[in-house]
């Protein structure tokens, strides 16, 4: 052991938490040169002051700190670094692509040394060190940069650094937590949850003092429940941070012009989803960069701006994470997807040629599937797209992607702000009880009286709803729960036609609510809650709607986490277990129906356009009497012609 490995593992035997904190600060500082670094790379011409002065003030820091501390190699490596922006500064170079490249480097080599401090002696940095001493023409010794003049003595202006002797156990008001501990606590809030929830079903029998005091347990426990969870939440930068790195490698690898723009980086998440998150969105950024955007050559003869765009929004909505990831390349080709889903025998002709246009385009998840016939370092072997799709799944979130030929694609991702504990709409169905992420929930809607058999229509093998206007698709939790095998034709026509049998026979009967001991019929005749699943909206229609309730996440077991309707399981405060419904998998068990509704939609829309046309007029005998009869068709594309109406005149 050399003398200076010695000294390290002597200081951080002596004094860890120093050696913990300088570590973190460092990190700290590394953060975000990396995008600081590309922005001066493309203001090469007439570099930001501040910036420049942002990133020297960073590199200088590392420098100094690891120096008090005798880490030799991240100084000497911090100090060359430190060289080359100080004629950066000055003006005697421009952040052209030579300088930034290794400037990066080096950034990539100080982390590399921090994640392993105690063997950072041993880190290579000859290479990296080599070459930033000849772009200041320099020479090298055995490792160590040498300028050919001494540097000069620092101002009284220049910036300070501040050692991590000066920080103790953390810096102004904040202190660094173990992760497990953040665990910990999530777990404990979910169990002072569950708690609470026992206590408040005792209320409405308890005295006024016992009550007052659930009521505070109650408002307590929601205050610690969200300061917990905040104390989880970081911002998504922390992740897509990284990404104009990653475009900027790949456009020299794939000799293409590629810009990455980035919005709502800010946005908060909870840690464990964020950590999930790095792969699937490193993995989507690779497709856009490799399959979407052209090279210049054939965007300039598409007569596009060479430069391609990939566009990154992160924002909350509803309750949800929403990521919209948007490239303005070649689209995706339909075509080449059902040819190549047919080469690999991954699904039959007859059943590709039954699909609409959505769904040929959703065959991209398919496991197995690649457009590529041969992997290089940037395209992958045909397990990309299915796993992406399985990681965010498992998060409790969805991925749907929409594409034009010639003008790009954009994928959607859809995620849950936190897994460990959220509000939920308790309901019904043949007497068991069923969660509902409150999340996706839209509204609730009952129908009383004639409503029920009024107000329910039918198109083809679909039960719909007009609400506002805008047809509804209904999916029944009981024929849901009932079948084992995801929704056909033929099964979504045997319950469509089962119910408006029922209708017709008058079997429809009134809702059944327990009031105390007593069973009462009211006049309410169906439940549903319409729910979000993805871009699509339907409604589920369930026996009874009990409330809402915050409720503790927990995984599903082993055996039954197959089944794709059921997203977890929870316990009630009076210490029943319920599942938790998985509205995305509710959506694909019916998906058949979902999508027959489409076809609804789409002649619903028709009709109050331009396009629409009364192309017939006849008469016909009814009763012995003439009447005039005008059927109106409406030409949808993609469908086959569809007649909405007949008129009696």
């Amino acid at each position: 052991m050399s003398d200076a490995e010695k000294k390290i593992d002597d200081l951080i035997l002596s004094d860890p938490e120093l050696v913990e904190n300088f570590i973190a600060e460092a990190k700290e500082h590394l953060e975000s040169i990396e995008d600081d670094f590309l922005s001066l790379e493309k203001q090469k011409d007439n570099p930001d002051r501040e910036l420049l002065n942002k990133v020297f003030r960073a590199i200088h820091s590392v420098k100094g700190a690891a120096g008090f501390l005798g880490l030799a190699n991240l100084t000497r490596l911090a100090h060359a670094m430190e060289t080359l922006l100080t004629d950066m500064r000055a003006g005697k170079i421009l952040p052209e692509s030579e300088y930034i490249d290794v400037l990066l480097e080096g950034v990539d080599l100080l982390a590399f040394m921090l994640d392993d401090i105690e063997n950072n002696q041993d880190a290579d940095i000859t290479q990296v060190a080599d070459r930033l001493s000849r772009l200041m023409g320099a020479e090298v010794s055995h490792g160590r940069a040498v300028q050919k003049q001494p540097p000069k003595p620092s101002s009284d202006k220049e910036e300070k650094v501040s050692f991590p002797a000066a920080a103790g156990v953390g810096r102004g008001n904040t202190v660094r937590i173990p992760v497990d501990i953040l665990d910990k606590l999530m777990l404990q809030a979910g169990e002072l949850v569950l708690v609470r929830n026992q206590q408040l079903l005792s209320a409405d029998q308890a005295d006024a003092a016992s009550r007052s005091i659930i009521h505070r347990l109650d408002l307590v426990t929601s205050d610690l429940q969200e300061t917990i969870i905040n104390t989880r939440m970081q911002p998504i930068n922390r992740i897509i941070g990284k990404l104009p790195r990653i475009v900027r490698e790949l456009g020299k690898t794939l000799d293409k012009q590629i810009q990455i723009s980035i919005s709502g980086g800010e946005a908060e998440l909870d840690k464990s989803i964020l950590e999930a998150l790095t792969d699937p969105l490193t993995h989507i950024i690779r497709n856009c960069c490799d399959h979407g955007v052209e090279t210049p050559e054939v965007r300039a003869r598409a007569r596009k701006p060479k430069h391609g765009q990939i566009t990154l929004r992160a924002y909350h909505e509803a309750g949800r994470f929403n990521i919209e990831i948007r490239d303005d390349g070649k689209g995706i080709d339909l075509e080449l997807i059902r040819s190549k889903v047919l080469e690999k025998g991954l699904k039959g002709a007859p059943e590709i040629d039954s699909m609409n246009p959505q769904e040929i385009l959703k065959m991209i998840f398919l496991p197995g599937f690649s457009t590529t016939d041969e992997a290089s370092d940037v395209s992958g072997r045909g397990v990309g797209m299915d796993v992406v799709k399985t990681s965010i799944e498992k998060l409790g979130g969805s991925i749907e992607i929409e594409s034009v030929v010639g003008e790009g694609t954009t994928v959607y991702l859809r995620l849950p702000l936190t897994l460990a504990i959220m509000p939920a709409l308790i309901v019904t169905s043949q007497d068991s009880l069923y969660a509902l992420p409150q999340a996706s929930l839209v509204e609730l809607v009952g129908l009383y009286d004639d409503e029920a058999k009024s107000r329910i229509e039918y198109a083809g093998n679909l039960e719909i709803y007009r609400l506002r206007g805008r047809l509804l698709p209904l999916v029944r939790l009981s024929e849901v729960l009932a079948s084992a095998r995801r929704f056909t034709r033929e099964i979504c026509a045997e319950i469509t036609e089962t119910y408006e049998k029922k209708k017709e026979k008058g079997e429809i009967r009134p809702v059944v609510a327990v009031d105390g001991q007593n069973r009462v019929e009211s006049t309410l005749f169906l439940n549903f809650v319409v729910l979000r699943a993805g871009s699509s909206r339907y409604g589920l229609i369930v026996d009874r709607i009990l409330g809402i309730e915050e409720i503790v996440l927990k995984p599903m077991h082993w055996a039954v986490k197959s089944l794709e309707i059921f997203s977890g399981a929870t316990i009630m405060g009076n210490g029943r277990v319920l599942l938790i419904l998985d509205v995305e998998g509710v959506a694909r068990h019916a998906e058949t129906m979902l999508d027959l509704a489409v076809t609804a939609e789409d002649i619903d829309k028709g009709l109050d356009s331009q396009e629409s046309q009364h192309v017939l007029l006849f008469r016909c005998a009814q009763d012995g009497q003439h009447h005039h009869v005008r059927v109106v068709c409406v030409l949808v594309p993609n469908h086959h012609m569809a007649v909405r109406t007949v008129y009696l005149l």
